[in-house]
């Protein structure tokens, strides 16, 4: 085979491999971005961003509080995700995208295709989790 016929392969290779995981993130950016949108555009005045008054809706101070409590912990898990995904497609456009950022390995297809925001291979994530001790299936 000719060296560039082959060149031209493993281009296409490294292209394919970033650009579906690329726009699953940039989808779901904009879902996270008009999500977050929608909870701070809930006044009258499109310029204000605000959260719901919930002591409006129910009356109590205390499920009010709950209600807010809610929503700031939605935000900042949305932001946190937002975070996720930008660092992702950074990686992508600087061409380190799908490498480990602990031993520098390729992280496998299937991880990525599960987790495109991964930023470890499966083991080193296993390492991360074990010494900063997240649980498996952790979630809000």
């Amino acid at each position: 085979m000719p060296h560039h016929i082959l060149e031209i392969e493993v281009t296409s290779l490294n292209l394919s491999k970033t650009s579906e995981p690329e726009s699953l993130l940039r989808m779901r950016r904009e879902v996270i971005v008009a999500g977050i949108r929608q909870h701070l555009h809930r006044s009258d005045d499109p310029d204000n961003l605000v959260l719901a008054n919930h002591l409006e809706e129910v009356g109590d101070w205390a499920e009010a509080d709950l209600f807010n409590d809610t929503d700031i912990a939605q935000l900042s898990h949305e932001l946190a995700e937002l975070r996720e995904i930008d660092a992702a497609l950074l990686r992508i456009k600087a061409g380190t995208y799908g490498v480990c950022a602990d031993c520098g390995e390729p992280i496998s297809l299937d991880r990525i295709s599960a987790q495109p925001i991964a930023l470890y291979c499966l083991p080193c994530q296993e390492l991360f989790e074990k010494r900063h001790g997240v649980m498996h299936g952790a979630s809000l």
